[in-house]
Parts: C-alpha cells; sequence; structure tokens
C-alpha cells in the first residue's frame, strides 16, 4: 500500500507532504494572456505559428496548410516506434526508438531552432538522432552520402552547436554535440549516436533561450545533404524537467506537429487543463470542440460572427478573461504545485455566449425564437455537469439552465445573460468534470440552439497533507550528475532512502547514505527519504 501511495505521489508532481488539510484556488483564466480588448485563443489556422510547453520550456513551432499541409520550422513532438525506415517518411522517430527512460514522448527539432526557458538556468538534456538522420548517414540515399565513404576513411561529422541567449544577444558560451563522428585515425571508434546521451549545459551559465544549429561536412551548392533532424528529451532545469509527458498525441497519430487535421491545443489555468480541438484543411478550417479564452466584450453583434462574447461582454465578478465552451466539452485537473493532486469542487459561474443569446431571444435562420410567436411554448437550452473521479461519489450530475420557457406565468420565463454561480460541492473529489447541452428545439441533425456557452472562476480546494516538511529536513544529493555512486547531505532521522523512477517505480532502496546506482539505466531519478515527519525528495541525473 505505501509503494502504491509513492507511485501517485511521483505521477502527481513529488508531493513533500502527505494528504489532510485545505487550501482554496480558482482556475479564472486570469492567469492566461490575451493581446487586448475582444481577443480571444484558440489554435489557429492557415501558415501559423504555434508552441508548446513542458517543464517551464516553450517550443515553437510551424505549419503551412498549403500543398496539403508540411511541417515548415521548429518542434514537433513524437512517440514514434520506428528504427528501420530511413526516408523522409519517417521524419519523427527517434532512434533510440524511445523516449528517455523507455518513456513514451519525446521531441524531434528541425535545423536553427530554439527554446525559451521561464527561468534562467539549464543544467543539460538528453539528445539522440533521428531514425532518418542515422539511416542516412548510416547507409547513404539519394541525397546525402554514406558516412565514411566507401572505404571508410572519409572524415565525415554531423554535429549540433548549442547556443546560449540572454536577453535577446547571443552568448560566446556554446556546446558542441556530434550526433555522428567518422574522424578518427582508428575506424572502430566512429560512431553514429543511437542511444539518448545526455548533454551537460551548466557551463552556458545563465540564460533564457537556447539556439540549435545543425551542421555536416557533407553538403553541397543547396546546403547540408545530411536530413537536418534530431531529437531531445528531458530538459533539466533547476526548475523542473521537460519530458514531454503532458503532452497529448491525438488519437490514431504517433507524432503531432501541429498538422494537417483535426489538432488539439490545450490551456492550464490554475489546476485545470481545458482542452480545445481545430480542423485544418486546405479548403476549411474551423473550431469544432473545447474551449476558447476570450477577453471579448461584444454583447451586441447577434449571429455566428461572434463566437467568443459572453452575453454580457466581461468575465465573472466584472474580470477580463473568461472561457467559451463549442459544444459537449469537458476539463480535467492537474497535479497542482505542492499538492498531492486531488481537488475537491466548489463552484463555477456560468453564462450563455452572445451568439445563443440572441438565436434563442429573437430566433435565426437555423434555430427558432424561445417560447414561439406565442410565448407559450415550453422552450429551454440546459447544460448538464457531471463529475468523473477516482473517488466514488452518489451525487451523479448538476443541471443549470442557460435558458427556460416552462413557465406556466409567461413573465418567468428568462435567457441567462448574467454571470451564475453553479454550486458543484456535491462532486467532491473530481478528476474530470463534463459538460453535455440539451435544447429542446431540435432539428434532422440535431441541436438547433446555438451550442456555446460560457465559464469562469471554477473553485475549488486543494488536499494537501498531514505533515509539511520542515526546511531543515530539506537535502542535498551530490555529485549530480553520477554514473556510479551518490552522496546523500542529510542530517534528520530517517527510516529508508528510496530511488524512484520517472515512471513512479521504486528501483533502488538503502539505510546508507552512500549508495551505489551503477546498476541503474541513465536517466532520471527521484530520491526520496521517509522520515517521521512525512517524505522529502531531490531530483538525480545517472549518466
Amino acid at each position: 500500500m505505501k509503494n502504491k501511495f509513492y507511485k501517485i505521489a511521483i505521477a502527481l508532481g513529488i508531493a513533500t507532504f502527505i494528504c489532510t488539510h485545505l487550501n482554496a484556488q480558482t482556475s479564472n483564466f486570469e492567469d492566461i494572456t490575451l493581446q487586448g480588448a475582444n481577443d480571444y485563443k484558440i489554435p489557429a489556422n492557415g501558415n501559423f505559428d504555434s508552441k508548446f510547453s513542458s517543464g517551464s520550456c516553450d517550443f515553437n513551432n510551424n505549419y503551412d496548410i498549403s500543398y496539403g499541409g508540411f511541417w515548415t520550422s521548429g518542434w514537433a513532438y513524437s512517440k514514434t516506434n520506428d528504427t528501420l525506415v530511413g526516408d523522409y517518411s519517417n521524419l519523427y522517430a527517434s532512434y533510440a526508438n524511445k523516449g528517455v527512460g523507455n518513456s513514451n514522448n519525446y521531441a524531434v527539432s528541425q535545423n536553427e531552432t530554439f527554446i525559451h526557458l521561464k527561468q534562467n538556468s539549464i543544467q543539460g538534456l538528453y539528445i539522440s538522432n533521428t531514425t532518418y538522420a542515422a539511416l542516412s548517414m548510416k547507409k547513404g540515399d539519394a541525397f546525402a552520402k554514406k558516412f565514411g565513404g566507401s572505404s571508410g576513411n572519409d572524415s565525415d561529422w554531423f554535429k549540433v552547436t548549442i547556443n546560449a541567449y540572454q536577453n535577446g544577444n547571443m552568448k560566446t558560451e556554446k556546446v558542441d554535440f556530434y550526433l555522428a563522428d567518422f574522424r578518427f585515425q582508428n575506424n572502430a571508434q566512429d560512431y553514429i549516436i543511437k542511444d539518448w546521451t545526455y548533454v551537460n549545459l551548466q557551463t552556458l551559465g545563465s540564460l533564457d533561450s537556447l539556439k540549435f544549429t545543425l551542421s555536416s561536412s557533407d553538403t553541397s551548392q543547396f546546403g547540408m545533404n545530411t536530413p537536418a533532424f534530431f531529437c531531445i528529451d528531458n530538459i533539466i532545469t533547476n526548475a523542473d524537467t521537460a519530458t514531454f509527458e503532458n503532452l497529448i498525441i491525438p488519437y490514431g497519430q504517433t507524432f503531432w506537429n501541429r498538422g494537417n487535421h483535426v489538432f488539439t491545443e490545450e490551456y492550464i489555468s490554475g489546476g485545470v487543463r481545458f482542452p480545445s480541438s481545430f480542423s485544418v484543411s486546405p479548403s476549411y478550417n474551423f473550431w469544432n470542440s473545447g474551449f476558447a479564452v476570450s477577453n471579448s466584450t461584444d454583447s451586441t453583434t447577434q449571429g455566428f460572427t461572434n463566437l467568443y462574447s459572453s452575453a454580457n461582454g466581461k468575465g465573472a465578478e466584472n474580470s477580463n478573461n473568461y472561457a467559451v465552451s463549442n459544444g459537449n466539452s469537458f476539463f480535467k485537473t492537474i497535479a497542482s504545485s505542492g499538492a498531492c493532486g486531488a481537488l475537491k469542487a466548489k463552484g463555477i459561474w456560468i453564462n450563455n455566449s452572445t451568439y445563443p443569446y440572441f438565436s434563442m431571444l429573437y430566433g435565426d435562420g437555423f434555430a427558432k425564437k424561445f417560447g414561439g410567436k406565442s410565448g407559450d411554448e415550453a422552450d429551454f437550452f440546459r447544460v448538464i455537469i457531471k463529475s468523473q473521479s477516482r473517488v466514488p461519489t452518489s451525487k451523479d450530475s448538476v443541471v443549470f439552465y442557460l435558458a427556460d420557457y416552462r413557465n406556466a406565468d409567461n413573465t418567468k420565463d428568462y435567457i441567462i445573460k448574467d454571470w451564475t454561480y453553479v454550486d458543484l460541492s456535491i462532486f467532491g473529489i473530481f478528476d474530470t468534470i463534463v459538460f453535455k447541452l440539451e435544447s429542446t428545439d431540435m432539428g434532422q441533425f440535431g441541436m438547433n440552439t446555438p451550442a456555446f456557452f460560457c465559464i469562469d472562476n471554477l473553485a475549488y480546494d486543494i488536499i494537501t497533507g498531514v505533515k509539511e516538511t520542515s526546511k531543515s529536513n530539506m537535502f542535498s544529493v551530490y555529485p549530480n550528475p553520477s554514473s556510479n555512486t551518490i552522496n546523500i547531505d542529510y542530517n534528520e532521522r530517517y527510516s529508508i532512502i528510496n530511488i524512484i523512477d520517472i515512471h513512479g517505480k521504486m528501483v533502488l532502496q538503502s539505510n546508507q547514505k552512500n549508495i551505489d546506482i551503477n546498476s541503474l539505466a541513465n536517466g532520471i531519478y527521484i530520491v526520496q527519504i521517509e522520515t517521521e515527519n512525512g517524505v522529502v525528495n531531490s531530483k538525480i541525473v545517472k549518466q
């Protein structure tokens, strides 16, 4: 049972205390940046720039939907397992076959890419070749030579140069890493990187961005012949590690480069993830489900052109930002900083969006006027809210009416125009909250009422622990990274020291402060000390 708890704690963010007390929190969308009034965010369309985040790092990406769509520059993330196909059709596979430590996800980069850090230092990262580049160098192809040539004596090389930037200026410090090197006098020492290899970047000092530039000995009049791709994983900063495991790869795919089909974005506010989906093709593009984040103030424009405004033109409690839901939607919790990962629902503010508000008030080309001509027709538009949780609850759902014309007295009929608080405390602890829209105005293709509504200021409690560990209980591990042994600097009483991998699996236990880690595979691990006051954790790199 104890081991099960540790696995859950690791998966949810390595809690340093065990659960009991509550901290009130709100997911209010004010932590998502919009450019100005009437701005909104949904996945972009057309020739677009996008980015994804993992850990405290941001990764830019560009995709062009013309000519059937192609990834033009930047980063993709992948879980592709293919070490056999060595051509352009296999762009997204690591030659190491998996991520670091047999994890699923990793990132694939083109040439001349950047990583932007949300804090100013980095320890290191892992690098591997892509299968495409590795097999091209190993065997040669129609564009690139076989490294070493027919004799094996050609002094070929393929490297990535990592430059540090601070405040937009390139620093003098840099690190070169050879993805392949055939310059050795003894050909038996020539190599093409296959496995994930740790690259120490501490010499780069203080920085806010990294630039990756590829170069090769195999060039022509058009530039480098070697395929200009490589892979990275587990970027270790002083704040956290970018492992890419937080990124969602669409069902049925093994990589994601913001492609030319349905793709997803995800907005994080407070302790909650709000997904969105956008359909992209050369002929049409549209937001098809999930959430957009908006600060639109347009409460007067009727029709489909005004999808992203609340009915009263502002957020709940006079805030700027709020979220607009498209159709039946859901959101999920994440592991909050310093919490064991469980959220207990309190309530949420709900409003109509402007588009369905006027559609129900006046009718339009698709939907009826609520109440009909006489005003006596018993129409309604409602959202059914359900909770899904690891913790069973007897409370199934909450129903909120966005419009209700079922009253015998027509003066009591209404269409919601102001933010209204909906109590969700009956759900208790939740993992996912699902919204389902229903209307009395139905046609042969489903609901005629525009399927949009707004939410804001989701309130919840974070369930945290019985006993916080004091600063005096913190400890250090050295050397870090290490290949042989680690030493624990900790002066308080403890019962056992656990070594846990990034999947939450216990791989070593010791009651000694000097621990042999030779048997561990290269990768990132958590050193966890069990004390009488709970557990304390630190991160190490085995290389």
